[in-house]
Formats: C-alpha cells, sequence, structure tokens
C-alpha cells in the first residue's frame, strides 16, 4: 500500500543554468548536505557535497588538499579524484551528488561545474555465493557494488568484446543498471530488445530486480522463470559466451541473465567441470527428481483414490490400515501436510542460520510424528510429502523450484476429481504452457519445441566439450573450433 504523496512542485530559480540554490532547493535543504568554501590562488571555489555519503579521507586528501595549493586552476589535472567530469545541468549534478560525488564551482564564475568522484564505499568483500554453492566451482559471488560486479565478470570474461552500456532508472529515486555483452557473440537484436524495454520502464523507482523482470519479461501471468537469476561470476561468464546478455543492478548480488531457456534453469557449473557422463547424470537426475516433485504427490492421490488395482497387493493392504483412522480424503490429508511444511519451510529462512537447520529437522520431525499419532494424516502421505520435498531441494534454482511447489496444488486437485486422467490433462495443460512460452522472442521449450536434435548436446545431457561443434541454437555464431581432439587422429595416423 502507498501512502498519499506530495504532489506540490518546487519553484526553480533559472532551471536553465546550474544553480546553487535550486540543487538545494531540489535537496529539500536536508542537513547532510554540506557546502564549503576553499581560496586558491586569489580564486574562490565552491564545494557542494552530501556528507554521508562521501568519504571523508579521501575528500580532504585528493580535492581539499590539492585545491588549496593548486596554482594555475587547471582543475582537471591538479586534482587526485579518481573521475572528474563538467556539467552544467542542474539535475546531472543532483545525481552525481546522490552517487557521492561533489560539486565543484568557481564561486561568482560560470555556470558550469566539475563532478569530482569522492564517495565513500560500504560494500562487503567478495565471498562465496549463499545459495549457488559449488564443490569444484570458484568461490566467488556477487556482491551489492555495480562496479565491483562489473569487475567481476570482466575478469573471467577476457575479451575485447566485452560490451558494457550503463542506464539510470527511476524518476523520484534513481538506481543504475548495466547491460553486458560480448559484442562478436550476441545477437544485435536481442541487445536491440533489451536496450528498448529497459528504456522503457518508467518506475518511481527500483527496489530489485524482481521489478525490472516484471517489466521486461515476455509473459508475467506464468509460474515458469523466463530470466535467470545467478549470483555466480562464471556462471554469468559462461553465459555471456553462449550469447546471452546479463542486466546488473547497483545494490543487488543478483545478475539478470537473458534469454533463458527451460534446461538453463536445470544447469551448474559443475556440470562443466567434471567428466562429461557424470556431469550428465546429475543433470538427469535433477530433471528427474523436478517431475518426481510435480507429479508424485497428485499420483498418490490417484492411486488411493481411484486406481487401488495398481498398487501392489501388500502395499494396499498397508495404506488401507494406515488410512482408516484419517477422518480426511487424500486430497485434504496432502494439503494439510504440504502446507504445513510450506510454514515451516518459510519460518526456517526467516529464522537466524544456527536456529533455521535445527528447527528444521526437529520441527519436521516432531510435526509430522505428531500428525499421524493424532490420525490427521497418514503415513504414506508423510512420505509422500517428504519425498515431494527432497525432489524440489535438488532444483539448483530456487525460482524453479518454487514453480514446483505453485503446480503441485492444481495437479492434485485435478487427481481428486478425474484421478490419473486429471494428472494427465494437466501435465498436457503445462507442456502446452511451455510450448507457448518465449524469452525475448526465443522459444522458451526449446530444444524440445520446436525440435532440435543438435541443440540436445547441452540439454538433458552434456556432451564432450571437444563434441560441442555448435552453441546454443539461441547464440546468433554457432561455429566453434572442431580441432580440440585433432591430436588424437594424428597420433593414430603415426609416422608409420
Amino acid at each position: 500500500m502507498r501512502l498519499k504523496r506530495n504532489n506540490s512542485k518546487k519553484s526553480l530559480i533559472n532551471q536553465e543554468n546550474l544553480s546553487i540554490e535550486n540543487i538545494k532547493l531540489q535537496l529539500n535543504h536536508t542537513s547532510d548536505l554540506k557546502e564549503r568554501e576553499i581560496h586558491s590562488d586569489k580564486q574562490t571555489y565552491i564545494i557542494l557535497y552530501i556528507n554521508s555519503l562521501v568519504d571523508q579521507e579521501k575528500f580532504e586528501s585528493k580535492i581539499i588538499k590539492p585545491l588549496t595549493k593548486m596554482e594555475n586552476n587547471d582543475i582537471s589535472n591538479e586534482l587526485y579524484s579518481q573521475e572528474i567530469s563538467t556539467t552544467n545541468s542542474n539535475k546531472t549534478a543532483i545525481n552525481g551528488l546522490l552517487d557521492g560525488y561533489c560539486l565543484l564551482m568557481e564561486k561568482g564564475g560560470s555556470s558550469e561545474g566539475f563532478l569530482l568522484k569522492a564517495n565513500a564505499s560500504t560494500d562487503r568483500e567478495v565471498a562465496e555465493p549463499v545459495v549457488e554453492k559449488t564443490i569444484l566451482g570458484a568461490k566467488v559471488g556477487f556482491v551489492e557494488s555495480l562496479d565491483k560486479n562489473v569487475f567481476l565478470l570482466r575478469a573471467v570474461t577476457k575479451s575485447p568484446d566485452f560490451t558494457v552500456k550503463n542506464y539510470t532508472l527511476g524518476s523520484s529515486t534513481t538506481t543504475n543498471v548495466s547491460l553486458i555483452y560480448l559484442d562478436h557473440m550476441t545477437d544485435p537484436e536481442i541487445v536491440k530488445k533489451v536496450d528498448q524495454r529497459i528504456k522503457s520502464i518508467t518506475l518511481d523507482s527500483i527496489r530489485s530486480v524482481g521489478d525490472i523482470q516484471d517489466c521486461i519479461e515476455d509473459h508475467t501471468v506464468t509460474p515458469f522463470p523466463q530470466l535467470l537469476l545467478t549470483e555466480r561470476p562464471d556462471k554469468a561468464s559462461a553465459n555471456l559466451k553462449d550469447g546471452r546478455v546479463a542486466l546488473i543492478l547497483d545494490g543487488s548480488p543478483s545478475v539478470i541473465i537473458l534469454p533463458a531457456t527451460f534446461m538453463t534453469f536445470f544447469q551448474t557449473p559443475d556440470d562443466y567441470i567434471t567428466r562429461w557422463w557424470l556431469g550428465s547424470f546429475f543433470r538427469f537426475i535433477r530433471l528427474f527428481s523436478y517431475i518426481i516433485a510435480l507429479i508424485l504427490p497428485a499420483s498418490y492421490v490417484a492411486f488411493v483414490s481411484f486406481h487401488y488395482e495398481v498398487i501392489p497387493l501388500e502395499l494396499v493392504y498397508s495404506l488401507q490400515s494406515s488410512l482408516s483412522y484419517v477422518p480426511f480424503r487424500p486430497f485434504i490429508e496432502l494439503m494439510i501436510m504440504q502446507l504445513s511444511f510450506e510454514l515451516l519451510r518459510e519460518a526456517s529462512i526467516r529464522l537466524p542460520p544456527s536456529v533455521a537447520t535445527t528447527f528444521g529437522i526437529v520441527g519436521g520431525l516432531v510435526v509430522g510424528t505428531a500428525m499421524v499419532e493424532a490420525g490427521i494424516v497418514s503415513y504414506g502421505g508423510l512420505i509422500v510429502v517428504a519425498l515431494t520435498s527432497v525432489a524440489s531441494f535438488v532444483q539448483p534454482n530456487i525460482e524453479m523450484s518454487s514453480s514446483i511447489r505453485v503446480l503441485g496444488f492444481p495437479l492434485m486437485l485435478l487427481a481428486s476429481i478425474f484421478g490419473f486422467s486429471g494428472i494427465v490433462i494437466g501435465v498436457l495443460c503445462v507442456l502446452i504452457h511451455l510450448s507457448r512460452l518465449t524469452s525475448f522472442g526465443f522459444p522458451y521449450f526449446s530444444p524440445f519445441v520446436p525440435l532440435n536434435i543438435k541443440d540436445f548436446k547441452d540439454t538433458i545431457l552434456r556432451v564432450p566439450s571437444w563434441m560441442m561443434y555448435k552453441q546454443p541454437k539461441d547464440s546468433p555464431h554457432f561455429k566453434r573450433e572442431i580441432q580440440s581432439r585433432k591430436w588424437k587422429q594424428d597420433e593414430s595416423e603415426g609416422p608409420y
């Protein structure tokens, strides 16, 4: 809920020219906006800066001290600031002040000012990613600084085609965003689409990467994520080399990768570090666990309610004895268990890490056992919900994992009404929906729809790198070096 705003306009004096009075008025005469006069070589300068955003040590040593000793009034060459730019715009000057710059102007002189970089740094150190952990991969993750994230991405993508485009979004509060791509690898049409959609964003403020996703993704009414979020520089770099683009938001440790396909969310950096057959096996396990988490609860409801004949006779007796004490239908029983596990999962996220693990284990055991002993749920339902939760945790992407949790409920409802036919209808609806989705115009369910056998080399299975003669089809440049294993042919021929 948004509160009522103050829509009164501020009357600016001489809006065309850069003016300290206008800047103070636009910043509402905030108490941490400081003004300072410096006398240097018969010239008086006025420095305007926001005290809470400026590094005082840097400000004194690189700006004030050189300014007092300056003899020829050559600001660009005399000052030690990392970045110096000129401006005669009130808006540019205000945005610079809000970014931690100092505004330097001649007192009684021209209306042109200098923006000097002296911002304070409160960034945390580079650390291992919290969510996307790997066994053998790099232990480096993105942080909340835009410049540092661009540096991390450049460090693992050393290419002269590494291109950065900067944007400033938001009308009330501004946020810096960088679009990054490899010029010779990325389809110009994708870059054009991303650029157009970013420029069309007219929100008052950008609170997180979710605001950008809502504005630029192709389809908003779908449980499936169409943009990949990652906190790993190596994963972002690999996607850049596949012809995708990255969006980095200042203040967020998550980087947006686009366009993304369904199978992109099942890939991890470990797949490309281990042997190809081992990476393929683990990727298959992830896809299999996704299917299990999606249809297992609905299958349990359908089999117990309609299709007892499918279950082995010994298991039927066991389930019957367990269900005889439960007063609810299987659908209601699983709904209770699923919602209970969702509550435990959400509660463990909000708790401190030292308590969350213990709470999750003890809470699950205590609640599950108590519900079975009280006759609210059966042992079979408890096992199904536990296996579903474990299978959902196998997914490397939290957004794709969340889609299972959302889709499981309507599938259970269909199974409780139509039995196994309801599951078939629900799965078909999901597949049709996936086939209709696009990500920046590229088919989301590729290479399954439209079918492209050649692109299966890096989907369910991962073939050896030297066999990947072609990039994924969402990259405009398909050819790769095919001579990486030519040494084997040379050795087999031999000198004799």
